[in-house]
Formats: C-alpha cells, structure tokens, sequence
C-alpha cells in the first residue's frame, strides 16, 4: 500500500474512529436509515460504518473528471470558430442553448483557469485542453468588451446576449439597468485569468486586455468603509452611473494587480494596498448580517443589494490559503473566518456525511459551482493544517458531486438535491467554475484523485422511516395533544397524548415579538386568556410565561403556562412523534431548533403544497426533515409526489376519498387525514379507505376502537 494512501486511511480513522479493515468487494444491500439509494446520476456507495455511513465516490474523481472533460473537449465548433460552450451559458445534453443570455465574464474567466490546471494536471500532454482555454482567451479579448468610450472603455463585459458577436448589451439583471451595464469585479476575473494565460502561451493580446482592465479598474477604483467597498457591484460603463455600494468579490482584482506587481508593473501598487487595506479592516471586520455584511452581490441575475454570497469569502479563503503569510500574516484566522461564515449561512447537511453548500441569500441551492468550491477550499484549508474536521467535509463534498457527472460526462448544475436531475444547464455549475475546484483539491491531497474509499463499501436501501403504529394499522394524531377537558397545545395535554400510546401529537407554531418560538393555534390569545388580548406576535416570550392559559379550563389548570418549542421537543423526546403545523413560515428558526434536539426525523411537517417555496426550503435545509405536504385534491397528487417525493402527505375529510388513497399509496406514500366528525362510523370508513393515519380530537375515544377492532 503507497504511503499516501496509508496517509489517507490514517487521516479517516482519526475521524471517524473506525479500525483499519482490508478493502474488499462491494457488498449486497444493506439497510440504513435516511440514506438515498441513488444520488444523482448512480447508484449511491457508502463505507461500512453500520452507525454511520459515510459516501464514498461512485468511481475515482480522475475518471469522473475525465469523462466529463472528454465530453465537453467533444464540443462542436460554431461559425465563429469557438466551442459552443465558449460562447453561451445555458446548454443542454445536444451541446443547444436554451437561453441568450450569457455571463461571458465568470464562464470564460474561471473557464481559463479550470482548463490550464487541469492541463498542467495531466502533464501538459492534451494540447486541445490548451487550446480550448485559449479559445475562451479569444473570446473575451476579441467578443466581450464594451465600447470604446466612457468610463469602463473595452472592458470585459459581465453579461450580453449570444446571439451578438461581438456583444452589444447587457443581459440577466445587468439588463435592467441599461444596455451599457457592467460588473467592475467581472473585469477582476477575466483580468487574472487572462494574465494566466498569457503567462503560458505568451500571447499578448491576453496580457494588453488583462493590464488594460486592471488600469481602468485603477482609475475608476473609490475609497471604501464599511457601508461602501472600493468600486460598486454595477456600473453604466459610458456614464459611470452606479448600482449596488457593496461588492464582495474584491479577491480577483487583487489577484490581479498582485500578479501585475510581480511582472514588474509597479504602478498598481497603491491601488493595490488601499484594496487589501480595504480587505484587512472592513471586509474581515463588519458583521456579518445581511445590513452590514460585505460579503453581499455577486451573481450576475440577481440585484438584492443585501445579497450575502458564499463565493466571495471562499474565493477569499482560496487566496488567502494559497499566499499565507506572504498575503496575511493572520491567514489562518482569515481563511477559517470565510469559510465559515459560507458554512453558517449557506450549510446544508446532506446524507453521506456530506455538508453542502448553497450559493447566496436569495438562492441557497448548492450549484455546481459554489459547492464544489467549497469542497476544494476546505481541502486546502486541511492540507495547510486547518484540522481534520475540513478533510472529512471536503473528501464527502466533493465525492458527493461526482455523482452529478453521468458515465457519458453530461453533467448536472444542481448537486444540492440527489434526486432532481437535468442534463445540462448553466455552464459555470455545470464545468468551468467547478474543474478548477477538484484540481485545487486534488493538489491539496492528491492521492483523492484515485481514491474510491478507504473501507468495505456498501450500498444502501433505504428503511422506512415511520415505526409500526402502537394500537393496530392506523397511526394516532392527538390534535393539540388529548386536550380535552385540559389546556390545548400544552405540556400537560401532549403528557396526556403520551400516557394514551398516541403516535404523534400535533402542535401549532408561532414567533414572540423576540423572536422565540411557542405553541399556539390562535393568532391572537384572546380565546385563552382570561382579561386579556393581544396578537402572540406583541408580546416577548417573557409576558407570554406570565399569562395563564388554564384558569379559563378549570381551577385544575391554573398556572399553565404557554410552552415553547423547545419544551415540547424536551417532552417528545423518544416518546411521540410531533405533528408540527407552522402557522407562520419559520422553517430556518425551526431547523434550527429541532437539529440541536436531533429530532429531525421524530417530527412530520405540515405544509400546504401550494406554499412548495417552504417546502423545498425545508427539504434544502434539512434532508432529515420529513415534509408532509397537502396536495389539496386528488389530481394535484401526482405532481405533489414528483416534486417533493414525500413518505406521507396530509388530507381532510372534504378532499379524501379510497380514490386519492389509493393514488398515493400506488408511490408508497402514507396519508394522515384529520377528522371532521369524529364519529365510530367515520373512523371505520377512514380505515376502509385504506389510510394511514388519523388526526383526531378525541383520541382515548379512537384508541379505543382501534384496540377493539383489531
């Protein structure tokens, strides 16, 4: 066994404790709990650690990475004389676009960058792996450049239209403010990785378009703070009429003047040290909330001008790791500092052991682009010393998105869902924002390459998540607890639900004026509270504690008290499922909570399928979470279990029939329906109709007759 590898399998144990075992051949299937049997375009491969698998590649990033290289290397030439994919964004399985608009800035930018390491990856030896890259080159210095006049004068565009050679105008949300508008940090890419290139072929015409952009940068470059960083995230090239005060992709301009200063041109240099002074003592330094972040606009189809992005502070970090000290004397602190604030904000646990990481505030889907520049920063940042905690997240982030590369090397740009797939899309999350990822990883540790997985490997079948139910085939839902005769939605009425056997007891959710999180149905207490009135949203938590909702029940009840989430949770614990019914949309808050009780899968979500934005946001944040979505009626079934692939959904007596059990039951898909009259005759056509589960407010009652019936 090399010792590289011996490195690898040594780093693994560290983190996950397991003993060294012989590699051996795949396994038959073996049952895990929550994990995925295909992630992707394949079949999903997990280690054997029975507590908790770990994802390992579907084959080696070498052949994954060179399978899609190869298709894309297959590319036609158009009219022109560049690969399609040079010169639009959107691009389907047939090498088609399916948009105009373009980014040329950031696809072709990092696009060179991605292509010169992956040549000098393979040993410089594929010459059309050069040459594609300089194709890019010459797109952006011959193609992408504004007109000759004002303020940002033959300057690398950011965006325009591709059916315009050479481009005219400004397309996505560039658009919106004038045909004329650019991105000044856009230039900064294709500045550096033009320079780069030059700095392989020698051709001048790269170096004269990279020094001409760094000198209108120069020119055009402001006095930053904290509210205003040195040059505005948009800009009318002709009348220098600006958009957007804070930027935060200020790395590539430093790229650029410092590779500029290290050729001997010196005239950069103060503009150079008021950026990085820039840099030192705002951008590391401000808070990090969406007002005062710096970290904000990046993407070119967005506008939100409190935009927080993960890409700017990872390609931060990026630099930062790459220079140390020569850049930073605290680039340790730094580098950490940027890739956390991507974690905290734009993390998302997948299965696997798996962290992704989604894009920005206003689009937290993990891409292909930023996700896989996640996974190369934190191998990096593991390489340079940064702790084990980074290769673990870095080797699994990674791996996870050789799975959206299909064995003919058509890829997908979406890698943070394993089960929504499309081949093809934006170029950047497809390839050239993600080839350079893997290199940087690959030569942080590079014996990955041609790693499958230090241990036996496995794969898994997915086991249902729902335990039998405790009295006989239908599963109990107390509505508000067993509130009868006892305060609804309180810890007395879910301890009620619990001595009954009840399987899930159902509880609403709303947020106090400080922002912490109780159970109560009404939007007001009114009904509650004796003498008092008010919306739940008013009143902090702390006033909320001080009202009785139990005097007006009966004397018995005084002193109770409104419960917060996390009580119930404390209660629930290994003892009943929750029914949880958000009546406001707070499914961050909420995640937040519940990961921290590890509950995730203790707890179904009640979410109307029309409100689909919550419950996708759901299933991104938290792939544990189990939504149960409510089609509506019988025809919106089909499409409900299409897009969210649900273990259960939601119904009522108005909307269910056999018909629609059946419907759903054909994907093996429970239902939960609430009563409506709560009658013996009822629950017995319930049950005929073949459903799941019953939502009741009177459950000593049905489980009695369930107990009876069976």
């Amino acid at each position: 066994m090399k010792a590289s590898y011996c490195t690898f399998l040594t780093f693994f144990l560290a983190v996950s404790g397991l003993t060294l075992i012989e590699q051996k051949v795949l396994h038959a299937q073996t049952s895990f709990n929550y994990m995925p049997t295909r992630i992707g375009w394949h079949e999903a491969v997990y280690d054997n650690n029975q507590k908790e698998p770990k994802l390992v590649p579907w084959t080696t990033w070498d052949n994954a990475l060179e399978r899609e290289m190869n298709w894309y290397l297959n590319a036609p030439i158009n009219e022109h004389g560049y690969p399609v994919y040079v010169c639009f964004t959107f691009m389907d399985k047939y090498y088609q676009p399916f948009q105009n608009d373009f980014i040329p800035a950031t696809q072709n930018g990092m696009g060179i960058i991605s292509y010169l390491k992956y040549w000098d990856y393979k040993g410089k030896t594929n010459s059309k792996v050069l040459e594609v890259a300089k194709k890019m080159g010459d797109y952006l210095v011959r193609e992408a450049n504004t007109a000759n006049e004002g303020v940002y004068p033959n300057f690398t565009r950011s965006t325009g239209e591709i059916t315009d050679f050479p481009l005219k105008q400004s397309s996505q949300d560039d658009a919106h403010y004038g045909k004329n508008v650019i991105e000044p940090d856009k230039g900064g890419i294709a500045g550096f990785a033009l320079l780069e290139l030059y700095k392989v072929t020698k051709d001048k015409s790269y170096f004269d378009q990279a020094i001409h952009n760094a000198r209108i940068l120069a020119k055009n470059m402001r006095k930053g703070d904290a509210r205003i960083s040195p040059w505005p995230f948009r800009v009318d090239a002709v009348s220098g009429k600006h958009w957007g005060d804070r930027s935060g992709n200020m790395v590539y301009i430093l790229r650029l003047f410092d590779g500029l200063l290290e050729m001997g041109y010196f005239e950069f240099s103060s503009s150079r040290e008021e950026l990085w002074s820039w840099i030192n003592n705002y951008q590391f330094k401000v808070p990090e909330d969406k007002d005062h972040s710096l970290w904000v606009q990046f993407f070119e189809d967005h506008s939100e001008e409190d935009n927080r992005n993960a890409w700017s502070p990872l390609n931060m970090a990026r630099y930062l790791i790459e220079k140390k000290e020569k850049l930073d004397p605290l680039w340790k602190e730094h580098a950490e500092l940027c890739i956390q604030f991507a974690v905290r904000n734009f993390g998302m646990e997948r299965p696997g052991g798996v962290v992704c990481v989604g894009e920005q505030d206003y689009d937290k889907n993990a891409w292909g682009g930023i996700n896989s520049t996640f996974g190369a920063v934190a191998a990096m940042f593991y390489a340079a010393g940064g702790g084990e905690k980074y290769g673990e997240m870095a080797f699994r982030n990674l791996s996870w998105i050789t799975y959206f590369i299909r064995e003919d090397g058509i890829v997908c740009d979406q890698t943070g869902v394993w089960h929504e797939l499309r081949e093809g899309g934006w170029m950047e999350d497809c390839h050239t924002d993600v080839i350079h990822n893997f290199m940087d990883a690959i030569k942080a540790v590079p014996e990955w390459a041609v790693d499958k997985g230090p241990y036996d490997k496995v794969h898994a079948e997915v086991k249902d998540y729902f335990p039998k139910p405790k009295n006989g085939d239908v599963y109990v839902i107390a509505h508000r607890g067993a509130h009868n005769g006892i305060p609804e939605n309180s810890l007395a009425a879910i301890q009620k639900a619990i001595d009954l056997g009840c399987d899930f007891v159902e509880i609403d959710t709303r947020a106090t004026k400080d922002g912490r999180i109780v159970s109560v149905h009404n939007a007001t207490i009114d009904q509650y509270v004796i003498g008092k009135t008010g919306r739940v949203k008013d009143f902090t938590l702390t006033e909320l504690k001080q009202l009785d909702i139990g005097e007006k029940i009966g004397s018995e009840w005084k002193n109770t008290r409104i419960p917060t989430i996390e009580d119930i949770l404390q209660l629930c614990r290994g003892q009943i499922g929750i029914y949880l019914d958000p009546k406001e949309p707070l499914v961050t808050e909420l995640i937040r909570i519940i990961h921290k009780y590890k509950m995730e899968r203790d707890i179904v979500w009640y979410i109307p399928a029309s409100h689909m934005d919550l419950i996708k946001e759901l299933k991104n944040l938290c792939y544990k979470c189990i939504p149960m979505p409510d089609p509506g009626d019988e025809k919106n079934i089909g499409e409900v279990v299409r897009q969210v692939h649900p273990q259960v959904i939601a119904s009522d007596m108005s909307k269910l029939n056999e018909s629609s059990v059946k419907t759903a039951h054909v994907d093996n898909v429970k239902v939960f329906v609430d009563e409506k009259k709560g009658t013996k005759e009822e629950w017995e056509q319930i049950i005929n109709w073949g459903t799941d589960g019953i939502q009741t407010d009177n459950p000593a009652a049905l489980i009695e007759f369930l107990i009876k019936r069976k």
